[in-house]
């Protein structure tokens, strides 16, 4: 009985034993696979994270600072120019103490300060009239333009109103057979070789419909600059320049800030010409009035510089002529037929 109940009593002991290690093992067990999983969990937490954390770190910032330096470049190209269309006037101007009524004598531009430095705001037309309100140190006067402080050169505002010149009477051109020995050239037919060759742009295109042609060999196109002039005009011609040819250059109307170039083009273009026997002549630029293209300021800038830079050149000079005889205008650039008539006589008599 004794015997029994001692091994009841160890069984017991043993069996509860088991179940303490059994439930202490498991728990361990427990925690470490809860440890690996939460570590398991956290490396992978954190291996999600890392990326986007570089991405964000990384991609984004440089995205951002890329977006700020286009808008720091667009803004500093704004105000640049925002320098240089409105720049500030710095002259010191003599205000009158009755403003004075002064008269344009040309066609002529407005700027928004006292020098051509300044951009153009507005045109006057030839004998307009202004309210001059003061001068400034440059001798520019200046008025006002739709409340604001204008300015026009002085050398073209006069207090005497000019009168607009009447156009001229229509005459005949003069015979082209006594002229030039050239035939008169069929449409899109060759530059002839001997004879007289016009160069030009639409007013010559337009002098050329007013005469019939008049005998001489046409090379114009209507709105041309110097760089046509240079890289297409004059090789169109040039093989056909000889042994008394006259070539007559209409350029300038276009661009007359380029005369420069032109004086130095048509200079070493001539002296080649000569050596074949032909001659040149430069035309002068005619007059115009108020049009958005040019000024008269600029066209009497062209005739004033150019003639003292020619070499081996004949200046024919019908602007002067125009001015003193009349003309007549038709959009401020291009002038009616009789006009023309008499700026081809004048040409083919100085020939």
């Amino acid at each position: 009985m004794k015997k029994t109940m001692i091994a009841v009593v160890l069984g017991l002991l043993l069996t509860g034993c088991g179940n303490a290690a059994q439930t202490s093992a498991e728990p361990e067990s427990t925690v470490v696979q809860e440890t690996v999983e939460e570590s398991s969990e956290v490396s992978g937490d954190e291996g999600v994270a890392k990326e986007p954390a570089t991405e964000t770190v990384t991609e984004e910032p440089a995205s951002l600072e890329k977006e700020t330096e286009e808008e720091t470049v667009t803004e500093t190209v704004t105000e640049e120019s925002t320098e240089d269309v409105v720049k500030e006037v710095t002259e010191t101007v003599t205000v009158f103490e009755q403003p004075k009524t002064m008269y344009a004598t040309i066609a002529l531009n407005v700027r928004r300060g006292p020098s051509t430095e300044y951009e153009v705001i507005s045109h006057l037309s030839m004998a307009q009239a202004v309210e001059v309100t003061g001068q400034a140190q440059t001798g520019w006067y200046q008025f006002m333009v739709d409340g604001s402080p204008a300015y026009a050169s002085d050398h073209y505002l006069s207090e005497t109103k000019v009168e607009i010149p009447a156009p001229t009477p229509v005459t005949q051109a003069v015979d082209p057979a006594a002229q030039v020995a050239a035939p008169v050239p069929a449409p899109a037919a060759a530059v002839a070789p001997a004879g007289v060759i016009m160069v030009g742009d639409s007013r010559c295109v337009q002098m050329q419909a007013a005469v019939g042609g008049g005998g001489c060999s046409w090379v114009c196109e209507n709105s041309k600059e110097y760089t046509w002039f240079s890289e297409i005009a004059i090789p169109k011609f040039d093989q056909y320049v000889g042994s008394g040819t006259k070539v007559v250059i209409n350029m300038g109307v276009n661009d007359p800030e380029h005369y420069k170039q032109y004086a130095e083009l048509i200079n070493a273009k001539a002296a080649e010409w000569a050596g074949r026997g032909a001659r040149t002549y430069l035309v002068s630029v005619n007059p115009v009035w108020e049009n958005p293209y040019t000024s008269q300021e600029e066209v009497d800038t062209f005739n004033a510089n150019v003639p003292g830079m020619l070499s081996g050149v004949t200046w024919i000079d019908t602007s002067s002529w125009l001015n003193t005889n009349g003309y007549r205008l038709l959009d401020g650039l291009h002038y009616d037929d009789p006009t023309y008539v008499n700026i081809f006589n004048l040409i083919m008599g100085s020939l």
